[in-house]
Order: structure tokens, then C-alpha cells, then sequence
């Protein structure tokens, strides 16, 4: 293990971000599209909700697999790139948690 200098200073690549969406009996995006590896979704709005996740080079979005949250759980999904590639539907306002993890090491300074 190498030594590291008492004056090294780290930066966090890591970036953590709310979002919501409003929802209103169709599939909708959040409100603001961040870059991410992972949302959790907390589903709070008093009925269950479903939601698909998804890119652009999807060749048919209606073939994606639609997931449902029961009111008061939570989901993880993991291996996005992009908060918009989450498409949920229900009522009311549904929170979540999007998480951006670098691979790259962190840096020193």
C-alpha cells in the first residue's frame, strides 16, 4: 500500500438527487431528468402505482415490462442512466431517490 500524504484531499464523484412526479391516471416522467444509476421509488400516494423502465433504443416501449409498487413500499431499480427512463403512473405525488455512483476512483488532490 502506498503512503498517502497527510495533505491528500478526496473529492466525491457520487451525486444524490430528489425527484417526483405528478401523477395523474397516465405514465408520466419526473418532473426533472437527472443522470443516474438507480432510483428508489417510495410510493406514498395512497394507491399502489406501476412503472416501466426503459431507453431510447427500446424498438417497441409497449413490449417493456410494467412493474406495480404497493402503496407504503419502495423500489429499487437499478442500471439507468437517466431518471427520464422511468415512466410511472397512478395518482398523486410519487417521490424517489436517484443515485449517480462513479466507478471512476476518486480523486486526488
Amino acid at each position: 500500500m502506498p503512503d498517502i500524504p497527510s495533505n491528500t484531499r478526496y473529492i466525491n464523484l457520487n451525486q444524490c438527487y430528489s425527484i417526483k412526479w405528478n401523477l395523474s391516471g397516465t405514465y408520466s416522467q419526473p418532473l426533472s431528468a437527472v443522470k443516474c444509476s438507480e432510483v428508489i421509488l417510495y410510493n406514498n400516494t395512497g394507491s399502489d402505482i406501476s412503472f416501466k423502465a426503459g431507453n431510447s433504443e427500446m424498438a417497441n416501449p409497449a413490449l417493456i415490462t410494467e412493474f406495480t409498487i404497493k402503496n407504503g413500499q419502495q423500489f429499487t431499480v437499478m442500471g439507468i442512466t437517466n431518471s427520464n427512463q422511468l415512466s410511472c403512473i397512478g395518482t398523486g405525488t410519487l417521490y424517489g431517490r436517484a443515485h449517480y455512483y462513479s466507478s471512476t476512483p476518486q480523486v486526488r488532490q
